[in-house]
């Protein structure tokens, strides 16, 4: 084995033993395999814990303690974890490895499930490999509730998460053809193909990423046998265009947007939610415990303010209502 080869399972080796002493909640067996400068860095994003960057041994240090003093339980790792797309570059006494780290969740609070990305500087002290600065990113999209597929520009399906594969089966208004996605009604392929377009330019960076919190798009997908508008969302996150089913979240700060843009009543609002949801008047009657009659006002005033004159007009309002600029 050349000293290339020998350098590189070194390195392998540090990570792996740091990971576990962070699972083990084994502070003193962590730090061991960390360079105690002032010039460490440890960088992190979280979707539950955001963004930090703590400069300096002493501050990585403080925050990793903290973390395992509030989260004390130990895990065993050992079966549970793999590192994919290992990319290691060793110049001289320093290098860099980067890597997506997966770990089974099963249900308990192990904070490393799910996929991270990884990169980490290693820097070589008296025959040491150690850990100088070491970059975290946890993506958002494993995490979510609603089914989600990922789309290459050409519609072909590139991956989708546990909740996705049932739900596109009986989808009224999607399905999977040939490995690609398509709607079920061909007068919407249009609609969807140019909302996939959309977003792939955002992601080639022709069309200037927004600083607005959400970038999603509602795509219309016709309507059912019982007259309920379909739609689906075009949403970018962790780099990757994605085609949402089901999101209850986006449709909420959508009608949410749409509250304030045309000064909907408390009142509208719990009937958008309703309306978007598929539901009739009889039946959203009953849900909010009010007479049909009631709804029926509320609704044309909705018609008014909108300027629509049918709900499945109300809703593509509702659903592409943006927020206000500031």
């Amino acid at each position: 084995m050349d000293d290339g080869e020998a350098d590189k399972r070194a390195i392998m080796a540090v990570l792996a033993a740091e990971t576990e002493a962070w699972a083990r909640r084994d502070f003193a067996a962590l730090a061991e395999h960390w360079v105690h400068s002032p010039q460490t860095r440890h960088l992190a994003a979280f979707p539950s814990a955001g963004t930090w960057v703590d400069e300096g041994w002493d501050a990585v240090a403080a925050r990793l303690r903290a973390i395992m003093e509030r989260h004390p339980r130990a895990h065993d790792i050992t079966q549970r974890l793999r590192r994919d797309n290992v990319n290691v570059v060793v110049v001289g006494d320093m290098a860099w490895c980067s890597y997506d780290q997966i770990a089974t969740d099963i249900g308990d609070d192990l904070d490393i499930a799910g996929l991270q990305h990884k990169v980490d500087v290693l820097q070589r002290i008296e025959g040491t490999w150690k850990i100088g600065c070491q970059v975290l990113m946890q993506t958002t999209v494993d995490q979510s509730p609603s089914p989600l597929i990922e789309v290459d520009a050409e519609m072909r399906v590139l991956w989708m998460n546990p909740a996705a594969p049932a739900r596109i089966r009986d989808h009224p208004g999607l399905l999977v053809a040939a490995g690609r996605l398509r709607a079920r009604q061909r007068r919407y392929e249009t609609g969807l193909r140019e909302a996939v377009a959309w977003a792939h330019r955002e992601l080639a960076g022709v069309v200037s990423y927004r600083t607005a919190p959400e970038q999603a798009r509602a795509v219309p997908l016709g309507e059912d046998d019982a007259s309920t508008p379909l739609h689906c969302w075009m949403i970018i996150k962790d780099g990757k265009a994605l085609v949402s089913l089901d999101d209850t979240q986006a449709v909420e700060r959508r009608i949410a947007s749409a509250r304030e843009v045309y000064r909907l009543s408390p009142a509208q609002v719990r009937l958008a939610r309703l309306i978007v949801d598929g539901h009739d008047l009889t039946t959203a009657a009953s849900l909010l415990g009010v007479s049909v009659n009631t709804l029926r006002t509320q609704l044309q005033r909705m018609f008014d303010k909108t300027g629509t004159r049918s709900q499945p007009a109300l809703v593509r309002i509702l659903l592409n209502t943006r927020p206000p600029s500031r």
